[in-house]
């Protein structure tokens, strides 16, 4: 019994040994994702304009390494009360949820349109991938 005993013993410290590598494997793919994660952006300010309504919308967006950190409306003609607060609102959001997938503003959907497609304009001129932003991966 002793000699199946320590058989047994000697077959669990094993498995666990190799269970702990396969687990150190894994802290280490996390570490590089979370610094591929940092790095998202060639940090600066883009600038890009997209048509609205009532003509283009020309915004600034600055980045740093792993975010978006303003949106700088710079040009645009859009309906006073509507279309110009559909603007500010996308932006908002858009910074806010760090994301390209975010609602339009019901009836200003052209504003609200090109807003998102200026920002992505400068998501690619800063070097990310805009599809990863609407899909929600950072």
């Amino acid at each position: 019994m002793s000699k199946l005993k320590k058989t047994l013993t000697a077959i669990v410290c094993v498995m666990l040994t190799l269970s702990l590598a396969g687990c150190s494997e894994g802290a280490k793919g996390s570490a590089n994702q979370a610094k591929e994660k940092k790095q998202l952006y060639t940090p600066g300010d883009y600038i890009a304009q997209a048509e609205g309504k009532d003509g283009p919308v020309k915004v600034k967006v600055t980045f740093s390494k792993s975010e978006i950190t303003a949106i700088d409306i710079l040009k645009q003609t859009e309906t006073p009360g509507l279309g110009d607060e559909a603007l500010k609102t996308v932006a908002e959001q858009i910074k806010g949820q760090q994301s390209l997938s975010v609602d339009t503003v019901s009836g200003a959907t052209l504003s609200s349109q090109a807003m998102l497609t200026a920002v992505e304009d400068c998501v690619e001129q800063a070097g990310a991938d805009p599809e990863q932003l609407k899909e929600g991966k950072q």
